[in-house]
C-alpha cells in the first residue's frame, strides 16, 4: 500500500499541466481490406494490369452505394489471362537467348599475325569490328510495354593468332553487358458483369456516411491524406502533396460535341466532421485529352472553414474533349501524413442537354442512416436485452430525407421491414400525418412502430442480428435516382455495450502522468449485475505513435453520477499488469484488453484507464454520437466531463457462452514464471526466464530509465540507479509480458 501512495503522491504534482485534445487520425482501419490498381504506369513482374470499358453518358453517382471498379489479385477467375515480354528480341520476333548478350558500341576480333620484316619475325595486330546485329528492345518498366529496334553488337571480344591450331584461341565477353536478357509477365483482368455499373477507377477515397454535415444524400467520398489501404501517403512529418484522386471511367464522347451542352456539377464541402482544408490546400477537377494523354485543371478552391455544401456547374466547352476514352478526376492537394485536410464530395452529375440553371437534383432521397435502434446505446449484449424489464427499442424513427427538386413530392405508402435471418418478422407503415414533401428542403420520414414494439427474444443464440429496411416512394417525377431511397441498419446484440457508430473522425486524449480516463455505462433494469472479462479499445493512430507508452486499466463504481471506488486496477503493487495501444488491431479495429481476472459490476459503472507516462493515447472518438457527459477524466482534482461533443470508442465486454467455445488468448492465464534476483538489488540482477526479448524499466515518475532489446547472460545493471522502487516490464518472444517490483538498495 505505501508504493500505490507514493506513486500518487508524485504524479500528483504533474497532474496540473495537462490537458485534453482531439487530434486527427493517422490511419483508417476501414480500409484496410481493400485491393487497390496502382496509379503510375509503372509495373513490375507478375502485375496486374485491369482493363475497363468505356461507359456512356448519364453518369451519376450520389455515393449512396459502392461504385468504384473492384481489383482482384485471383490469378485463377476465368476474366484472367496472362502475357510475357521479353527485353530483347530478334527482328523475327523470337527472344534472344539468356547466354547471348549485347554492348551499345562496336566489339571486336583481334586477329594476331606473325610476318617477317626486314628479316625479322614481327608480330601485328589486326582488329576487326563484329558484325552488329538490330535486335528489339522493350521497355519492361512501363505498360503498355513499347519497344524500339537498335543497332547492337555482340558481347564478345574475340582474340586468335594465326599461328595456333586453336581458331579463335580466346573469345570472352564483358562482365557488364549493356543489354542481357530479361523478361516480364503481366496478368490481364477483363471487367466483369458486376464492373459495367461501377463508374470510377480508382478508390483513393472514403466512401462513408461519417464525415459529413448536413449532406443532401445518403453517402459522401472523402479526400484525404491517406492512400486506398488506410494508411498515409508518406510518414514523414510535414509531407504535403496531390494526395487523393476519383477518376471516371473512359466515356464515349466522340459523337458529341458543344451542341449537346454536356455539363458537369457536384457538391463538395469543406472539412465536415473531420479536419478544415488550410488555405495552401486544394480541391481540383481535371479533364482528360485522349488525343496527347494529357490532363488539364479546369477548376479548383483553397481551403476554407465552412459547414455548408457549395456546388459547382462546369460546361465541356473545347472541342478537344469531344472523344471517346475522355475522362474526368477530382483530386486534392494536403497533408500526406495522416486522415487530415479533408473535403466531402456528393452529387456527381454529369449529362447532356443541361443548361446552365438546370442546377437542381431533381431528386428525393434519404439523408443519413440510422445509427441504433435502441435508446441511449448502439450495442447491448443479447443476454442482457433478453432478461431487461424495461422495453430499450425505439418505439419510433425519424429518418431524414431531402428533396432536391423544384417541385413538392407525393408520400406514397412507406414502410419499416424488419428481418432476421432474412426472413421478414414485421413491417410498420409510414406516419402519414404529412402526405406532401415540400420541395428544396429537409423532410423527416416518421415510422412509428408503436409502444408494443419488441423483438423476438425467444431467440436462442448468444449474438443476434436483426436488420431493418426502411424506404421512401413517390409517384411525382422526376426521380433522377431510385437507390438512395432504401436504407438498410443491422441492429447487432453482442456481448457489449457501446455508444459509437464504429468510425473514429478523430482521436482523443488526455496529456499527463497519471491522468485517469473514465467511460460510464449502465447495466439495463433487470440485470442488476454482471462480469466483466473484457474491455475493447479502438485506439486511433494520429500524427504522434504512443504505440510503446504503457497504462493501467481500471474498473470504478459510480458515486452521485461520477467515477466513485476502484472496482479493479491493474496498478497493482504485488501482480502490477501493464497494457499498450493496439493500432488498427482486432475485429473492426478494436483490441480487447482482457482483464487479469473476472471482474463483476452492477448497476452504473465506469470502464478507462490510468496513464504511466504523459503522452496522450488517442482513442478513437466518434463525432456523429454525443455521449460527452458520460466521459471524465482526472487531472488530480477530481473527475470532470470533456468539453468535446461526441463519443468514445471503448467497450465494456461480459461474458457470454461464446467464451467455452471460442478459445481466445488469455494473457493471465498464459503467464510465463519470471523472477528477478536478488531482489533488493545492488549491481546485478538476474531474469529467472531466458526467452526474454526486452525489458523496460521505469522508476516511480513513470520515465523510462532503462530499456534493453539484448541481455547479457539475461542480468543487468543496476549500479547507477538511485535507491528506490522501480517497475520492469520484462517481454517475452511469444508476446507476453509481465511487470515485476524491483528494490535498488545500495550498500553504504
Amino acid at each position: 500500500m505505501k508504493f500505490y501512495l507514493s506513486l500518487s503522491f508524485i504524479f500528483c504534482g504533474l497532474l496540473f499541466f495537462s490537458q485534453e485534445n482531439l487530434e486527427p487520425l493517422r490511419t483508417n482501419f476501414k480500409l484496410f481490406d481493400i485491393n487497390i490498381s496502382n496509379r503510375s504506369q509503372l509495373v513490375q513482374d507478375l502485375d496486374f494490369v485491369y482493363l475497363t470499358d468505356t461507359i456512356n453518358l448519364p453518369i451519376i453517382d450520389d455515393f449512396s452505394s459502392n461504385k468504384f471498379k473492384s481489383y482482384s489479385t485471383d490469378t485463377g477467375l476465368s476474366n484472367v489471362s496472362d502475357s510475357t515480354w521479353y527485353y530483347i528480341s530478334y527482328l523475327a520476333g523470337n527472344p534472344v537467348p539468356d547466354t547471348i548478350s549485347f554492348m551499345s558500341n562496336p566489339t571486336f576480333t583481334n586477329v594476331y599475325d606473325s610476318v617477317n620484316l626486314n628479316g625479322l619475325d614481327t608480330v601485328i595486330l589486326n582488329s576487326y569490328e563484329n558484325s552488329p546485329d538490330t535486335i528489339i528492345v522493350s521497355n519492361l518498366s512501363f505498360y503498355p510495354i513499347l519497344s524500339d529496334t537498335i543497332i547492337l553488337w555482340p558481347n564478345i571480344t574475340v582474340v586468335d593468332s594465326t599461328w595456333t591450331t586453336s581458331n579463335p584461341d580466346l573469345i570472352f565477353p564483358s562482365l557488364n553487358p549493356d543489354y542481357e536478357q530479361d523478361s516480364i509477365s503481366l496478368y490481364f483482368a477483363a471487367p466483369v458483369l458486376e464492373d459495367l455499373s461501377k463508374i470510377w477507377l480508382d478508390n483513393d477515397v472514403f466512401l462513408n456516411n461519417n464525415y459529413p454535415k448536413n449532406p443532401y444524400t445518403m453517402g459522401v467520398v472523402t479526400f484525404d491524406g491517406l492512400n486506398s489501404s488506410g494508411q498515409p501517403y508518406n510518414w514523414n512529418t510535414g509531407a504535403v502533396d496531390w494526395s487523393d484522386y476519383l477518376t471516371s471511367k473512359p466515356i464515349f464522347l466522340g459523337q458529341k460535341d458543344i451542341s449537346d451542352s454536356i455539363y458537369l456539377s457536384f457538391f463538395f464541402q469543406s472539412g465536415g466532421y473531420g479536419e478544415t482544408p488550410d488555405s495552401t490546400d486544394s480541391l481540383a477537377i481535371q479533364f482528360f485529352n485522349p488525343s496527347n494523354e494529357n490532363w488539364s485543371t479546369i477548376w479548383s478552391i483553397n481551403g476554407f472553414e465552412s459547414d455548408q455544401w457549395y456546388y459547382e456547374h462546369i460546361l465541356l466547352d473545347s472541342i478537344k474533349y469531344f472523344q471517346d476514352g475522355f475522362k474526368f478526376r477530382f483530386k486534392s492537394y494536403g497533408s500526406l501524413t495522416g486522415s487530415l485536410d479533408h473535403w466531402n464530395l456528393d452529387y456527381v452529375y454529369f449529362n447532356e442537354n443541361r443548361s446552365f440553371n438546370d442546377t437542381l437534383m431533381q431528386d428525393w432521397a434519404f439523408v443519413s442512416p440510422p445509427i441504433t435502434m435502441l435508446n441511449n446505446y448502439s450495442s447491448v449484449p443479447w443476454k442482457h436485452f433478453k432478461n431487461s424489464s424495461s422495453n430499450i427499442l425505439l418505439d419510433k424513427v425519424t429518418i431524414p430525407s431531402y428533396n432536391s427538386s423544384n417541385n413538392p413530392k407525393l408520400v406514397q405508402p412507406c414502410f419499416m421491414d424488419l428481418f432476421y435471418k432474412d426472413s421478414l418478422q414485421s413491417s410498420f407503415p409510414y406516419s402519414a400525418s404529412v402526405l406532401n414533401v415540400p420541395n428544396l428542403s429537409f423532410f423527416d420520414m416518421e415510422y412509428d412502430f408503436g409502444s408494443n414494439f419488441t423483438l423476438d427474444k425467444t431467440i436462442n443464440d448468444t449474438f443476434v442480428d436483426f436488420k431493418y429496411r426502411f424506404y421512401i416512394a413517390t409517384n411525382t417525377t422526376p426521380e433522377r435516382l431510385s437507390e438512395n431511397d432504401t436504407i438498410y441498419h443491422n441492429q447487432t446484440f453482442q456481448n457489449y455495450y457501446s455508444y459509437d457508430d464504429g468510425s473514429a473522425e478523430a482521436g482523443y486524449g488526455v496529456i499527463g502522468n497519471g491522468v485517469e480516463l473514465a467511460y460510464r455505462f449502465s447495466i439495463l433494469d433487470g440485470m442488476q449485475s454482471d462480469t466483466l472479462r473484457s474491455i475493447k479499445i479502438h485506439f486511433s493512430p494520429t500524427v504522434n505513435d504512443v504505440s510503446n507508452e504503457p497504462f493501467f486499466l481500471q474498473i470504478w463504481d459510480d458515486s452521485l453520477g461520477l467515477p466513485g471506488n476502484l472496482i479493479y486496477t491493474s496498478d497493482d503493487i504485488n501482480f502490477p499488469e501493464i497494457f499498450y495501444p493496439q493500432y488498427n488491431s482486432g475485429l473492426n479495429g478494436f483490441f480487447e484488453y482482457k482483464l487479469p481476472s473476472l471482474t463483476p459490476v452492477s448497476d452504473t459503472f465506469y470502464i478507462g484507464w490510468k496513464q504511466i507516462t504523459s503522452s496522450r493515447l488517442n482513442v478513437g472518438f466518434d463525432k456523429n454520437v454525443n455521449r460527452r457527459f458520460d466521459i471524465f477524466y482526472n487531472l488530480g482534482s477530481g473527475f470532470q466531463n470533456t468539453i468535446f461533443e461526441g463519443s468514445l470508442m471503448m467497450r465494456p465486454v461480459f461474458t457470454s457462452e461464446m467464451d467455452n467455445f471460442v478459445r481466445i488468448h488469455e494473457h493471465h492465464l498464459l503467464k510465463v514464471n519470471v523472477s528477478l534476483f536478488p531482489n533488493p538489488a545492488d549491481e546485478i540482477v538476474n531474469i529467472s526466464n531466458n526467452d526474454v526479448s526486452e525489458i523496460i524499466i521505469y522508476d516511480l515518475n513513470a520515465r523510462v530509465i532503462f530499456r534493453s532489446n539484448i541481455l547479457n547472460d539475461f542480468s543487468f545493471n543496476v549500479k547507477d540507479f538511485y535507491n528506490g522502487i522501480y517497475l520492469v516490464d520484462i517481454k517475452f518472444n511469444n508476446g507476453d509480458s509481465q511487470v515485476k517490483k524491483l528494490i535498488v538498495h545500495h550498500r553504504l
